[in-house]
């Protein structure tokens, strides 16, 4: 009896490997959420009266942010300001033709048998999605629209994101219990 309260005794297991690889994860998908969300500028999206789920995004989708002010941003950079820049376009015209330009974009003709061509060129199929806030004027929206359709661009694939949940209607009320 003596000889196995010894094993039992000696049979300590030693927790901090165990504790570091718990550490070393939490540190890995506190990184992983913060670049995930790089993309995303804190905004007020339009509830949504029916909502389908973006359950599969495509891998390659360009993300704009376009706030109340009318200002667009990419992955937090300003590519234009209404304020400032007012009828000109340049910088959305570059953002645009720098993802053309970068990403590695599938594409494909206008009409199925075509043969590529200076005429019939091919066209990004992949789609870009515009988050605007639910106080933006919708022009602004829609010069991002024409900037998207023109030749140096050429992305026909447009989504609009919209809320499940109204976050303004859920500060409102927030405010209301703490008063």
């Amino acid at each position: 009896m003596a000889k196995l309260d010894r094993i039992q005794e000696d049979a300590k297991m030693d927790m901090t490997p165990m504790i570091d690889c718990v550490f070393l994860l939490m540190i890995f998908f506190v990184l992983v959420i913060d670049l995930s969300q790089q993309e995303l500028e804190d905004l007020i999206l339009p509830k949504a009266e029916k909502t389908v789920p973006d359950d599969s995004p495509p891998q390659i989708r360009p993300i704009v942010n376009i706030n109340q002010l009318g200002n667009i941003y990419y992955k937090s950079n300003e590519y234009y300001n209404a304020a400032r820049d007012g009828e000109n376009y340049d910088g959305m015209a570059r953002l645009l033709k720098e993802w053309k330009d970068t990403l590695d974009l599938t594409y494909k003709p206008l009409r199925e048998g075509q043969p590529v061509s200076a005429a019939n060129p091919n066209i990004p199929d992949d789609p870009v999605l515009v988050r605007a806030d639910k106080w933006t004027e919708w022009h602004f929206i829609g010069k991002f629209m024409t900037a998207c359709s023109q030749p140096a661009a050429q992305f026909w694939k447009l989504e609009l994101a919209l809320s499940e949940v109204d976050k303004e209607q859920k500060m409102i009320e927030k405010a209301n219990r703490i008063k």
